[in-house]
């Protein structure tokens, strides 16, 4: 059924309008009709619903009875299946059990034998009870002979260190016999060479030593008279270096400076072609003898002595001389070997007019046997040069230092004869070297120092990673030409002397001056108030004209001119 009974709708309508004309007349009987007529729908709806759920059950149970009839089914396959297996297995269990009866018949054979194999074990424990007692015996005697070889390794070892030890003694008198025999020799060496005479340098230096220090005594104009001494001392020493030295004469000396550790030598060391001559280098401060360096085309190492002798150097003693060395022979080895020379072949182009100077770091402190005597040697050498070349390590902070600064401020060096090295390079990166370089840059303008160029450098791998400004090998070919050695010194006698007579021309232009005044005064004086006036000023400066007296330092003038001249002539005789 599958739409729910309901009432025949001729018999509703008619039952519909039987209620509504009983509606006013038979209220009740039509309300009452009416709700038995609801009533009945309901029940007939009930019905419906109940018929359609056992309609549904009855399919259910259909379903369930076909799912029980196929498992019965397989059921009766798989009895069959193990009917079959039984069968199998009952003829597999009838082929074991004759197995097992053969088993039996030669576990029986096996009983019977192990008769025999027990008398036969008996005799083996017996034979092995024999050979543990004999390998007990020999086990013994091993432990013995092992102790005995023991004992004998042992000795050997302590006389195998007793040999070492006596070898390294021997090795260490060997090698301080053979130092202190190098040292003495070297010395002995040193202090036996004579000077060539040359009367000419002598004069010059008797002027230097007596004449015009005793000028410099009486003197009192100049305020920068201790640079001048220093000057007149780096005359003096120059001088004494190109006579003994004849390879610098005509060439452009270049100083290389900075701070101990800077790389100074190794960044000389990179322009070197002979591998074999090298510069001491090191972590410690190293240069204790300046060294000169020139181009040519043979490899020669000479120490200058005092008194301005000089001797052949081997490449490995001169390799070896660091402070510590020097430091062996108890006295400063400089008093007696002032500076080393070395020829090595280098790029003509670039260095065949040059000499460089290797300067000791001028802040070494008491590090590694080094003192403070090395800023003055520093600044000596410096003073030396017609130009400088600055070197910063770029290892440690990787900057300039304000001591730094301070010294090149110090230097007649700036613009174009002043080169800035931004050395070891290779251990920074491209972006730090030229943040450093920048700030390099900044802190030279800001001490108000101009420079030619500035590059970043790396010794070891002779290679240039940044410039700023001149190129280094430009800056090279710049100053790489030949100069007058007496002009040049002439230059040099007239830059202390001119300074001199500055000095002490302005010094009588001030004594005028000042007499100007104080007669003016006395005219005012004597206008005013007349001879009494006039006559009590004048007692009252009784001495102002011997203080203001400017005879003397126009003898000075004159002295001046005159040592110059005899200087510049002695220069000449012992330099021509």
């Amino acid at each position: 059924m599958s739409n729910s009974p309901r009432i025949n709708e001729q018999a509703l309508s008619t039952l519909e309008s039987l209620s509504q004309f009983w509606q006013f007349k038979r209220k009740k009987l039509a309300s009452e009709l009416q709700a038995h007529l609801l009533d009945a729908q309901n029940q007939l709806d009930e019905l419906y619903n109940l018929n359609q759920n056992l309609t549904v059950k009855s399919a259910v149970q259909d379903d369930d009875i076909r799912s029980l009839q196929l498992h019965s089914k397989s059921l009766v396959e798989q009895l069959q299946t193990e009917t079959t297996n039984l069968t199998l297995m009952s003829e597999a269990f009838a082929q074991e059990k004759i197995k097992l009866q053969k088993a039996m018949v030669a576990f029986a054979q096996i009983k019977a034998d192990k008769g025999k194999l027990e008398e036969s074990q008996a005799q083996v424990l017996a034979q092995l009870s024999v050979l543990e007692a004999s390998l007990a015996d020999h086990k013994n005697q091993l432990m013995s002979k092992e102790q005995s070889v023991s004992l004998l390794e042992n000795l050997t070892d302590q006389l195998k260190s007793s040999h070492l030890h006596l070898e390294s003694n021997y090795e260490d008198i060997n090698q301080k016999h053979l130092s202190l025999t190098e040292k003495f020799s070297l010395v002995s060496k040193v202090l036996a060479q004579q000077p060539p005479r040359n009367d000419a340098l002598a004069a010059f230096a008797e002027l230097t030593n007596k004449d015009y220090m005793d000028f410099a005594s009486r003197e009192s104009s100049l305020a920068g008279e201790a640079q001048a001494v220093l000057a007149m001392q780096a005359i003096l020493a120059e001088m004494q270096m190109i006579i003994n030295f004849p390879s610098i004469a005509g060439k452009t000396i270049l100083s290389i400076a900075g701070g101990f550790s800077s790389g100074k030598s190794a960044f000389v060391n990179s322009f070197m072609k002979d591998q074999s001559v090298k510069l001491a280098t090191g972590i410690n401060p190293v240069t204790v003898v300046p060294s000169y360096v020139v181009c040519s085309e043979d490899t020669r190492i000479k120490g200058h002595s005092y008194n301005g002798g000089s001797i052949d150097l081997e490449s490995s003693l001169y390799a070896s001389m660091s402070h510590e060395y020097v430091k062996a022979f108890g006295f400063d080895l400089r008093r007696i070997l002032p500076f080393i020379s070395l020829q090595v072949p280098m790029e003509q182009d670039l260095f065949g007019n040059l000499c460089i100077i290797d300067t000791p770091g001028y802040n070494p402190g008491a590090f590694g046997g080094a003192s403070g005597a090395d800023r003055g040697t520093a600044t000596s050498l410096v003073n030396q040069a017609s130009a400088l070349v600055w070197v910063i390590g770029l290892d440690p902070a990787g900057t300039i230092d304000q001591s730094d600064i301070e010294f090149i401020e110090a230097t007649p060096f700036h613009g174009d004869s002043l080169y800035i090295v931004l050395n070891k390079a290779d251990v920074k990166s491209t972006h730090d070297i030229e943040q450093i370089m920048q700030q390099v840059a900044d802190d030279l303008s800001f001490a108000g120092i101009d420079f030619a160029g500035m590059c970043a450098y790396s010794s070891t791998r002779k290679k240039e990673y940044a410039v700023s400004g001149q190129a280094f090998h430009e800056f090279l070919r710049s100053i790489n030409c030949k100069v007058d050695v007496v002009d040049k010194i002439d230059s040099k006698l007239d830059a202390v002397f001119d300074a001199y007579q500055q000095a002490i021309k302005a010094d009588i232009a001030q004594l005028e001056s000042r007499r100007s005044e104080l007669n003016a005064f006395k005219l005012d004086a004597l206008e005013i108030g007349g001879t009494v006036l006039f006559d009590r000023v004048d007692q009252a400066f009784t001495m102002s004209d011997v203080m203001l007296e400017s005879s003397e330092l126009e003898k000075l003038v004159d002295e001046c001119e005159n040592l110059r001249c005899r200087l510049k002539q002695a220069a000449k005789k012992a330099l021509v």
